[in-house]
């Protein structure tokens, strides 16, 4: 009998994806999975795994599993299954306001037909309406198909904010790929020092541009290298010095798009051009921070201030930090 899997896994799995990737339950522990095509192909070809990090290693070696007994998994819904358009046209004929209905049913004939719908939903502010009823529409979906794989599945799924939505661009689909990997990752541990060593993993290996990242924790009135992923990098840092000291200082989310012109910046890494640092904030208490560096100009914006402040709340939800200074 399968394990009992929860909804809301199952709905995080079905949002876009960066389309290099596929989502599977994986029926005996009744957990999503979602691998990225090289770690398909590696398996498909019995590549060695020497030369992939251990938590992509782990990736590759489930899905050599699943190649041999296809049976213990099943892909979860796709685009195809979705049909988002379907949805969309539902939600048009849905309207109570006849005249907005009949304009977005005319709007999404044809090509285009996505940006137009988003253009109209925003233009008659009935945004906030349609990702409700989106999310209701999924939820319909991903509980019919539990029923029809006969998967016994819990309903944890929230009622989502109004203003909530679908990532919109691919960058906000690779970061939610990217939470998807850490959660499952993290999910069990509780070590500080292993879950930050395997989310630097996660953000090293799923950014491009990034020649470090890493965490620093606060001990006193300093911040202290922790785990991280590239060059030998300054062990202690002074609080209000520098982009990590600054961003712990401010508590706030610190975007440098040129580290040399950031007053006070401390290079650890000549080659680093551009840097941004989250600070771990637990229970109104500052545990450290997340710092991220690029050799190219201007390589964060606020897409990725978003997206690495989710990986840092999964981080910090998954984790003991009681016994953080």
């Amino acid at each position: 009998m399968s394990a009992k899997v929860r909804l809301s896994e199952i709905l995080e799995a079905m949002e876009p994806q960066s389309g290099e990737s596929s989502a599977y339950l994986d029926k005996r522990s009744g957990k999503v999975v979602v691998f990225m095509d090289e770690e398909l192909r590696a398996a498909e070809d019995d590549e060695p795994l020497d030369d992939y990090p251990d938590w992509q290693r782990e990736n590759i070696k489930l899905a050599q599993e699943m190649l041999v007994d296809d049976d213990a998994f099943v892909g979860l819904p796709t685009e195809f299954d979705i049909h988002e358009y379907g949805i969309m046209e539902r939600f048009c004929l849905s309207l109570e306001d006849g005249e907005v209905s009949d304009v977005l049913t005319r709007a999404i004939q044809g090509s285009g037909a996505f940006r137009r719908f988003k253009n109209g939903i925003q233009r008659y502010g009935i945004a906030e309406t349609w990702y409700p009823f989106r999310d209701e529409a999924l939820k319909r979906i991903a509980v019919e198909w539990c029923r029809s794989h006969e998967i016994s599945y819990r309903d944890d799924v929230k009622p989502m904010l109004k203003s909530s939505g679908p990532p919109e661009t691919a960058k906000a689909g690779l970061y939610h790929q990217l939470v998807l990997r850490l959660r499952g990752l993290l999910e069990g541990e509780r070590d500080f020092t292993a879950n930050a060593a395997n989310t630097a993993g996660v953000i090293s290996h799923g950014l491009a541009e990034v020649n470090w990242v890493g965490f620093y924790v606060l001990r006193g009135n300093e911040l202290v290298l922790g785990p991280f992923q590239g060059r030998p990098a300054c062990t202690r840092i002074p609080l209000g010095k520098g982009v990590c000291g600054s961003a712990a200082q401010s508590r706030q989310t610190v975007v440098v798009e040129n580290v040399r012109e950031f007053p006070g910046h401390i290079a650890c890494d000549d080659a680093s051009a551009s840097e941004i640092v989250v600070p771990l904030i637990h229970d109104d208490r500052l545990i450290g921070v997340l710092d991220l560096d690029s050799p190219a100009l201007g390589r964060f914006d606020d897409e990725d201030r978003q997206g690495l402040e989710k990986l840092v709340e999964v981080f910090l939800e998954a984790t003991e930090l009681r016994t953080q200074p």
